[in-house]
């Protein structure tokens, strides 16, 4: 290519260059287009799902049920970008008066990568670079138009020589040649901000800056210093920490209490079952009951087969004598799973179970009906509840000598409240719950873990 454009004059290198790029990208989309037609090549649940938002939640309702493939909410965006992110605008705004190749490339990427990290959680990744460039360009912008607002060189004031003749605000040798040795120390950013900010003084005396502009710049700083603590914060408390601890604030004791319940899950399983022990439990915790406890589990992260999914799944959803034969064809040993209602840890298998009954139904539709968990189109666990929600065996599981629980303290003067769930706040019903195919074994300290063993 280089010698090419050596030998021909420039203008026919460029003719010859965009003509290749356009064959190239002809044949490049009329074999991906060929493929596609033939069903050579297939776009993916998630690759659709940036196409049309709805898709997943329509037809693949596995791919729906991953936190990280949820919509972004606003709080999202702040919570990972920061108060930075208040400049992203007026980087924008920047950048299409500046609109050359590397601006313009800059707003094209932002663009996509704000509609899709609109999308889908995971892609907020993509837009951070984005964000920190415009942030970046919007602050510096700001700060640069309020410096040339208070700006005391009379060659770049806004105002004309007159005005400035008239006012009383010329400048003496002196202060003119130590503005621009100050000026000359670019790397002395303090000492130029000082220069710069200087206001012209009326009438032999100085003046004061407006103070709306001292605000504002004041302003400006401690939105900065905000950025800077919250990203180390966040880094620090969300992004370095296991998800393996679950904290929680006591709120009688106004204390962050730290609860460790699933390395004590998995230490039990390693410790008290066989080696060749099968497992079942959502596809969240499989790599971590095979990697942590070294067990066997049906499904795990990388279970691609819909049809394993939505078979723990039918078991999870059906009663203990329909659940019990499928158990024994799949030669499990014990069922492992999460509850949150003794310390209100949000996102247990009673919080998934709404995508545990879809993604069941989509491959079960005779065995799993979703109406039949709800009551008015939602999902209710108190003595409201369907018999088809109280008879399954994720809920018996869960709720086991549950209401023997205090879970909420009590107050001052009044009868302890048991069997209070804190995850979803409500009491549940007071019946004893009888397990004829399940025998408890291990529920952790917190009650976040609970593991059963089948009965033979």
């Amino acid at each position: 290519m280089h010698w090419l454009s050596t030998q021909i004059p420039r203008d026919q290198f460029m003719r010859l260059l965009r003509t290749c790029l356009r064959a190239g990208a002809t044949i490049i989309g009329s074999g991906l287009l060929l493929a596609l037609l033939l069903g050579k090549l297939q776009w993916s649940g998630r690759s659709l799902t940036l196409l049309d938002p709805t898709y997943a939640s329509k037809y693949i309702p596995i791919i729906a049920s991953v936190g990280e493939h949820q919509p972004t909410v606003w709080s999202a965006f702040y919570f990972s970008l920061g108060p930075a992110m208040l400049f992203i605008p007026l980087g924008v705004f920047y950048s299409f008066q500046k609109l050359d190749a590397a601006f313009l490339f800059m707003i094209v990427y932002s663009t996509f990568a704000f509609y899709f990290s609109g999308i889908m959680v995971r892609l907020l990744l993509t837009l951070a670079p984005a964000a920190c460039y415009l942030s970046a360009i919007g602050a510096s912008g700001f700060m640069h138009k309020i410096v040339e607002l208070t700006r005391k060189d009379p060659v770049r004031a806004e105002g004309t020589e007159t005005s400035n003749a008239a006012d009383g605000m010329n400048k003496t040798e002196a202060e003119e040649e130590k503005e621009d040795s100050t000026r000359s120390h670019s790397g002395e950013i303090f000492s130029a901000v000082v220069a710069k900010l200087r206001f012209q003084p009326d009438d032999g005396e100085k003046q004061k800056a407006p103070r709306a502009l001292q605000l504002l710049v004041f302003a400006c700083g401690v939105l900065l210093v905000i950025h800077a603590r919250h990203s180390s914060n966040i880094a620090k408390k969300v992004y370095s920490s296991t998800s393996l601890v679950f904290e929680k604030m006591n709120m009688t004791t106004k204390e962050k209490d730290l609860h460790d319940d699933y390395r004590e899950a998995f230490a039990w399983l390693r410790q008290n079952t066989p080696e060749d022990a099968k497992i079942l439990s959502w596809w969240d915790y499989g790599y971590q009951v095979t990697t942590l406890a070294n067990r066997t589990v049906l499904v795990d992260n990388n279970t691609w087969n819909n049809t394993h999914i939505a078979t723990v799944g039918r078991v999870l959803t059906s009663r203990e004598d329909d659940a019990l034969p499928i158990l024994r064809s799949l030669d499990v040993d014990y069922v492992f799973l999460l509850f949150g209602g003794n310390v209100g840890m949000p996102g247990d298998d009673l919080d998934k179970l709404p995508w545990i009954v879809k993604i069941s139904e989509g491959v079960f539709p005779d065995d799993v009906i979703e109406s039949e968990f709800q009551v008015n189109g939602r999902y209710i666990f108190h003595e409201n509840a369907t018999l088809a929600m109280t008879e399954s065996v994720l809920y018996k599981l869960s709720y086991y000598e549950f209401n023997q629980v205090e879970s909420q303290p009590a107050k001052e003067g009044e009868n302890p409240v048991l069997g209070w769930d804190m995850s979803r706040q409500f009491r549940i019903p007071k019946r004893d719950i009888k397990l004829r195919h399940f025998e408890h074994v291990f529920t952790s300290d917190a009650w976040m873990v609970r593991i059963y063993r089948v009965k033979r």
